[in-house]
């Protein structure tokens, strides 16, 4: 996703959640990812904010991943569980442009009774 292209939509609006597929995308295979290590990156926010991930089709959980100011970039590191449909959410506090970088992924391992 990199919003500024207008990749996976463009400019996140205040207040807004976004679904970023993430299944059978280079490099997590299209099934068996439990969760994925992204880096995340605001940047152009209009106002102070912050920025939260999570498993898609769950609840937004009340901690965020990111934290910023207006007009700053901010990266961060978040590793996050993937949704039963493949994909992460992503909601923004404040309108801002969302840069996301699929940097690896995990899978659950079956280990013998």
């Amino acid at each position: 996703m990199d919003t500024r292209e207008g990749l996976g939509g463009g400019r996140l609006r205040a207040g807004e959640t976004r679904v970023m597929p993430v299944a059978g995308r280079d490099p997590v295979p299209p099934s068996g990812a439990i969760a994925v290590a992204i880096n995340v990156t605001v940047t152009n926010p209009s106002a102070e904010g912050f920025l939260t991930v999570w498993p898609s089709g769950q609840d937004r959980p009340v901690a965020s991943n990111l934290n910023y100011v207006a007009q700053e970039t901010v990266a961060n590191l978040v590793i996050v569980g993937v949704g039963s449909d493949g994909a992460v959410s992503i909601f923004a506090q404040r309108t801002t442009d969302v840069v996301v970088d699929v940097v690896g992924w995990f899978y659950a391992s079956r280990l013998p009774a």
